[in-house]
């Protein structure tokens, strides 16, 4: 299991290192990405070096290529996907996990939980989004569509087919 672990570190590593100099908001789908992502050239070209077409593959591409079969190490794994993204190995990307795992693993690193658990940093969220007057959040709610305007979302219509949001802005943490 130790040569496994080994191994797959080896490989992630890396591409983790390489994600963490490109900050994510670089990384947009406008016109504008040539100016918020030109800094960082350097960085997307390592990334892409290091993690080629195979960067939004499942992350158990990686595990089959490397060979890991060790059962604790992949079920470890997908609880790490899991908790991060509710998904499994053969689901969450393999940027996410890279990055992950190279983060975890990284010499004095350790892993804090917040008192009340996960649910009070939703909590701690929710209460100030909704302190503003006319704001609000819907959590647990199955979105169908984002409506957009002119390039803009303007709304949100739930599965049920009613439009529960129309509102200048609208935020969401849905994968692009």
């Amino acid at each position: 299991a130790r040569e496994q672990w080994d191994r797959l570190l080896a490989r992630v590593t890396p591409l983790g290192e390489a994600i963490f100099a490109l900050p994510s908001a670089a990384v947009r789908s406008d016109p504008w990405v040539l100016l918020t992502l030109g800094r960082y050239g350097g960085a997307l070209a390592n990334v892409l070096r290091l993690g080629g077409s195979g960067l939004s593959d499942p992350f158990s591409v990686i595990l089959e290529e490397e060979q890991i079969t060790d059962p604790f190490i992949r079920n470890w794994l997908d609880m790490i996907c899991f908790l991060l993204q509710g998904a499994t190995t053969d689901e969450a990307p393999t940027t996410l996990m890279a990055y992950m795992l190279s983060d975890f693993y990284r010499p004095n690193v350790t892993l804090d939980f917040p008192k009340g658990g996960t649910k009070s940093i939703v909590d701690a969220l929710v209460r100030g989004v909704e302190k503003h007057e006319g704001c609000g959040v819907r959590l647990n709610t199955h979105v169908d569509e984002i409506k957009v305007e002119d390039g803009r979302a303007t709304g949100v219509v739930a599965n049920n087919g009613k439009v529960i949001i129309k509102a200048k802005h609208v935020i969401s943490n849905a994968d692009v």
